[in-house]
């Protein structure tokens, strides 16, 4: 026979799939008669971007189109030009079991790229970059409580677990035209950067609301005879509503939000000299719910009647989740050594958020920073220069957590000064944002069973004596002897389930 359990479903992520794939780039072309000749290479930086993602059929298959920007010297009036070829990628990965609820996680990495002038007008390029894919579902866990009348002595914990309601995902474009002013007007993008950041939300029963920011950064040429270039940084705000079910006020939400693709392209508009530039980009917004509750789970269990079999378990739930959404600055001089500057052209950077560890205080955020300069030497002719720090912050929490569940992190923001010839200060801010968890491991039993011919042999005596050791605990004694626990600490006027010195006990039989 077989006793009846009360069995309650919790709520989990899992990984059906998480894996990376290299993609090569190799490209070979002439560079187009409205680009003037190369002189000097300044900087080759390849981008993917994703356009399409399908999870069908037992397989994810990812399409994109990766862009590849050189910026160069001309021939011709030493001036900082640009070229731009794309080339379309597709990937695609076997995945297994998906149940209906599910979010799919995609990002790309470049990882490095060489760029050669064979001739003024002919480049080739070799490079590559990474592949991130992961598949995250909804499953369950099974705990077990015991029923009301369950004829079994049941060992059980109480836990606090905290269960995933809801899981949802939503592609979204975000975006609006930006119109020059108080900066000379835009006549060629050189290269361009979108990033996208939450900065609040509300829940609404089986919706989210989203607002956040893009931040946009252009360098362009103001004029292409003179190659004057210009920068602009600009934050372009948006806000989205998603369908997400099981969400409501009591929920814990967590919302993720990445940049697929963009586009950056100039409008002419008629009322104005300068044209319009026009920002499109792809989002696609994540998000899962959580909700806390507490279940008595029975972690050991017999028959005083019959000889038992338990079907059990260690199982691993979350107990706790704490989301930390916040921002720091970061400072740092990076030297140019023996390389003179007269004045900065343009600063980016790649930033890179390297493997977080927990603490005892919280959380370090171990990051590195690709800075990335143009500028112009002493004689005007523009340089390119690239240096890397790494810098590692703490992050305080107000309770120690075990388990990191997510963690991003992104550059909002970079100023720099040239503070001398060959130092340049640079100020970024980094924003965060970090989901910890605590989880806790149990035995879980999830099936007893008896054979009911199989009956313990009872002794004829009504008590029997057992002499016990300090440490001991009593429900290893009464399992032993077949009686029942509450019975056992009855007859010896027991109150704590573990013997503080050695005893004899009275062992009733049932």
């Amino acid at each position: 026979m077989e006793f009846n359990l009360k069995k309650c479903s919790i709520g989990s992520v899992s990984t059906a799939l998480d894996t990376v794939s290299e993609q090569p780039v190799d490209i070979d072309f002439i560079l187009p008669d409205y680009c003037p000749d190369i002189e000097k290479i300044l900087r080759c930086k390849m981008t993917p971007k994703i356009y399409n993602r399908n999870l069908s059929g037992g397989q994810l298959q990812i399409e994109g189109t990766t862009i590849v920007t050189v910026l160069y010297v001309d021939g011709q009036h030493n001036n900082i030009r640009a070229c731009e070829q794309s080339i379309p990628f597709n990937a695609v990965f076997p995945v297994k079991d998906v149940p209906e609820s599910y979010i799919v996680e995609t990002s790309a990495k470049s990882e490095y790229v060489n760029c050669r002038a064979l001739s003024p007008r002919r480049l080739t390029i070799h490079g590559a970059f990474s592949l991130y894919a992961k598949v995250l579902c909804k499953s369950n866990i099974n705990l077990y409580s015991p029923e009301e009348d369950c004829n079994l002595q049941c060992k059980t914990q109480d836990l606090s677990c905290t269960s995933l309601t809801a899981i949802c995902q939503e592609q979204f474009s975000a975006g609006d035209e930006i119109s020059i002013t108080n900066k000379p007007k835009v006549e060629v993008v050189l290269d361009s950067d979108v990033k996208a950041t939450i900065t609040d939300y509300k829940v609404i029963p089986n919706k989210l609301m989203v607002n956040g920011e893009l931040s946009v950064k252009l360098l362009y040429l103001s004029n292409v005879e003179t190659g004057d270039p210009q920068q602009i940084d600009c934050i372009i705000p948006f806000s989205h509503i998603v369908d997400c079910e099981n969400l409501d006020n009591d929920t814990i939400a967590c919302p993720y939000i990445d940049v697929m693709s963009y586009e950056v392209r100039l409008k002419s508009d008629m009322l104005s000299e300068s044209p319009i530039v026009d920002v499109d980009a792809k989002l696609s917004l994540m998000a899962l719910g959580y909700k806390t509750e507490n279940i008595k789970v029975i972690t050991d269990a017999y028959s005083t009647e019959l000889v038992t079999e338990l079907q059990q378990s260690r199982t691993t739930v979350v107990s706790q989740i704490n989301t930390l959404k916040d921002s720091f600055i970061q400072k740092e001089e990076i030297s140019l050594e023996d390389t003179d500057i007269s004045s900065i052209c343009d600063v980016s950077y790649d930033y890179t958020l390297l493997s977080p560890i927990i603490t005892p205080e919280g959380v370090n955020l171990n990051s590195k920073l690709n800075i990335c300069i143009i500028a112009y030497d002493k004689d005007k002719t523009p340089i390119y220069i690239e240096r890397s720090v790494e810098f590692m912050k703490n992050i305080e929490t107000e309770r120690n957590f075990n388990s990191i569940d997510k963690v991003t992190a992104s550059v909002s923001s970079l100023s720099y000064r040239l503070s001398d010839n060959n130092t340049i200060e640079i100020r970024s801010e980094i924003r965060y944002c970090i989901t910890l968890t605590d989880t806790e491991t149990c035995n879980n039993i999830t099936s007893v069973t008896a054979d009911e011919e199989n009956k313990i042999k009872k002794t004829t005596c009504a008590l029997t004596l057992y002499y016990a050791e300090k440490g001991e605990k009593l429900w290893d004694i009464a399992k032993e002897y077949s009686t029942a626990m509450e019975k056992l600490i009855e007859e010896n006027s027991l109150e704590n389930d573990v013997l503080d010195s050695s005893k004899m006990l009275l062992i009733p039989t049932v």
